[in-house]
């Protein structure tokens, strides 16, 4: 479905240059014009064409724009967009790229697959599946696990909804992710 994502960094040479390290692909500065100045791609050369194009982070996608894009004056807040990318890496192997970066980084098992979150420049997440653990991502979201994703999603909320309400306030969670529809 996802060809290709873009992500606003501070420093894109850096930035495509882990994870182009990260994920076994390589990286290749974007040309300028059409993408803005510093823009890398980091391009798997996969059958399908995956890459991921990093921009500067001053750099929005802006209808208005006589180009299609513009720079703002400051970099931006936290966003609601990430990427899951995989990696040839083990989780250790990602933590060691990413503490090199100063990127913090948290490793999550969500109960239907384990991941490593990159908070790059503080700012942009970047989830990475360890080698290893594609497998278990498919297994629920490919084809052979769409009859039962479904079902899998309810009890892995059933679950996650109790233990939260042990751990957090009504408060904190409603701050998190908002309120249930019609509640």
């Amino acid at each position: 479905m996802i060809r290709h994502m873009s992500l606003g960094v501070r420093n894109p040479e850096t930035v495509a240059a882990v994870l182009a390290e990260m994920t076994g692909a390589r990286a290749i500065r974007a040309p300028a014009p059409p993408f803005p100045f510093g823009s890398w791609f980091v391009v798997a050369g996969d059958n399908r064409g995956t890459s991921l194009e990093i921009l500067p982070s001053t750099a929005v996608f802006d209808p208005r724009s006589p180009l299609g894009l513009r720079h703002r004056a400051s970099e931006p807040a936290c966003s609601g967009a990430h990427v899951l990318i995989d990696s040839v890496c083990t989780a250790e192997q990602i933590f060691t790229l990413a503490g090199k970066q100063g990127w913090p980084a948290q490793e999550v098992e969500t109960g239907m697959f384990r991941i490593v979150k990159l908070w790059i420049d503080e700012y942009v997440l970047v989830e990475v599946l360890p080698a290893g653990e594609s497998e278990r991502y498919v297994e629920n979201f490919g084809a052979s696990g769409l009859a039962s994703l479904d079902t899998k999603l309810r009890q892995l909320e059933t679950d996650l909804s109790d233990g939260l309400a042990r751990k957090f306030s009504p408060s904190v969670i409603t701050d998190a992710l908002g309120a249930p529809a019609g509640g």
